[in-house]
């Protein structure tokens, strides 16, 4: 998740907007994939606490958190959508279930969690409305 305003990431709707990793240890999980892929990751300082990203040439952004005590560590992928509220109807209307609500990120955007019908989680992702 970086700031709304980098060039390089596709705008367009229904594109992954970033993948987000859950971690037990932030720095354990940050040292690994800097030795191993050559990533290089900037520290934002969040409500919740440290999170970490990283974005390649092409504009993939790749974040860190920490894992919540009840989660089991793993990966959330984020839909890009123009309309998040649009995009949460849609989901249930489809039978989709909302597994964390509306989550408004001051100056980057908003998202919310759900559980598709057949199990996996996603997460819907939609940049702040520029000025």
């Amino acid at each position: 998740m970086n700031s709304g305003n980098d060039s390089r990431r596709s705008r367009t709707p229904g594109a992954m907007a970033f993948t987000e990793l859950a971690s037990t240890n932030l720095s354990e999980t940050r040292k690994f994939l800097e030795e191993t892929f050559g990533w290089r990751f900037d520290s934002v300082q969040m409500p919740t606490g440290q999170y970490l990203t990283f974005q390649n040439p092409a504009g993939t952004t790749v974040g860190i958190r920490p894992a919540q005590k009840s989660e089991i560590p793993g990966s959330t992928n984020y839909v890009r959508v123009d309309d998040l509220d649009e995009a949460e109807r849609n989901v249930r209307k489809k039978g989709g279930q909302i597994i964390l609500p509306r989550t408004d990120i001051p100056g980057m955007g908003s998202f919310f969690w759900f559980k598709i019908p057949s199990g996996p989680v996603m997460a819907c992702w939609q940049d702040t409305k520029e000025p």
